[in-house]
């Protein structure tokens, strides 16, 4: 549980509606250091997590022990190591250790340096551009050649966030689906397309997940032979439920398509 405490900003951060990418890989890279670290002083910092570990244990009455082994299963070579006697050696070796080399590995693979060169262009919205200096040279270096006018990048990134700055902070958009219905190609052309490709990359999948969990309430067993054209209609009002929808006008469009002698 210690262990796991690290993690316990990154879940939050990443589960919100308005995901600050920037913050969250900097938090994602100071959790890797903190794992680092936790390897390197294994032996100097498991003796408390063991302590602790041991006094949830009694509150549940439990006490720690190893399992029984016999002294055959040595010559196997997914055997633990029988020169350790105590308890707390050998659940350094097969427990805390795995665990905390399998957290390093996954943090790398599901954050690795093309995604976070990919996500800088979240530096593009106006909530965050206005606040923080975000270096997006690295993402123009992988993107250049689907700009219009790469060259022209700076000044057009000085008039977006110019134009933002005279606007109050609720005024500004904190997402990129936001930020691109206000983008006007004519005059941020580069940001317009650079804009478009950060909509499209896997950032984060709570959006998806809200989406499925939203189906989830939509297309039940009793609702199966729903069409394909009527599902997708329901979900879009479903999940965008902050858009006003004017019933007159449903019904009125309703009545135009399937015209009924009452």
């Amino acid at each position: 549980m210690q262990y796991l405490s690290h993690m316990a900003g990154i879940t939050v951060k990443v589960q919100g509606k308005a995901v600050d990418i920037i913050g969250t890989h900097s938090m994602i890279a100071s959790t890797r250091d903190m794992y680092a670290n936790e390897c390197t002083e294994i032996d100097k910092n498991f003796k408390k997590v063991h302590d602790h570990a041991v006094r949830m244990a009694k509150k549940v009455g439990c006490s720690p022990s190893k399992p029984w082994t016999t002294q055959r299963l040595q010559h196997y070579s997914n055997a633990p190591d029988f020169a350790m006697h105590t308890v707390v050696d050998y659940y350094k070796k097969n427990c805390a250790i795995p665990f905390l080399d399998h957290t390093l590995s996954s943090l790398g693979k599901q954050f690795s340096s093309l995604a976070i060169t990919a996500t800088f262009l979240r530096g593009l919205v106006p909530s965050v551009v206005c606040f923080k200096n975000v270096d997006i040279r690295e993402a123009l270096d992988v993107y250049s050649e689907d700009l219009p006018s790469p060259e022209l990048m700076d000044m057009e990134l000085a008039r977006w966030k110019a134009h933002y700055q005279q606007l109050p902070g609720d005024k500004r958009p904190d997402s990129v689906a936001k930020a691109i219905k206000e983008c006007d190609p004519d005059c941020y052309p580069n940001i317009c397309v650079l804009l478009q490709l950060a909509c499209k990359l896997p950032v984060s999948s709570c959006q998806c997940e809200r989406s499925t969990s939203a189906l989830r309430r939509l297309d039940s067993y009793m609702q199966a032979p729903m069409g394909r054209q009527r599902l997708a209609n329901l979900a879009l009002i479903h999940i965008h439920y902050d858009k006003e929808i004017s019933l007159e006008e449903v019904v009125d469009k309703y009545a135009q398509l399937h015209p009924r002698r009452i």
